[in-house]
């Protein structure tokens, strides 16, 4: 009898052999996929990250753009001022400003 599973067992050793190599594969696939599937959502969430620094950026160089054009517009409005003014004025206008009192 031992014999007789032994010569059945040395015939279809390669079927089973290929049986679990097919379901080690199948496994190993799955892991791939997960796997693969995990690194493209850190990818995605790095692209969002990125794109939400450069939104930031975007917004935080319009509030410097913003804030120099008012800047440059005050300047302007002062120059202005002060050259409509009599010879002297701004000086004088300078000195009472800044005087200690």
């Amino acid at each position: 009898m031992m014999t007789a599973a032994l010569a059945i067992l040395a015939k279809i050793w390669p079927f089973l052999l290929a049986a679990g190599g097919v379901i080690f594969g199948m496994f190993r696939h799955q892991q791939a996929k997960s796997a693969s599937a995990e690194a493209g959502q850190k990818v995605a969430e790095a692209e969002a990250k990125v794109a939400h620094a450069a939104k930031s950026e975007a917004e935080a160089n319009a509030v410097a753009a913003r804030a120099g054009a008012d800047a440059s517009r005050e300047r302007t409005n002062v120059e202005k001022e002060i050259a409509a003014g009599p010879a002297g004025e701004s000086a004088e206008r300078l000195r009472s400003d800044w005087s200690r009192d």
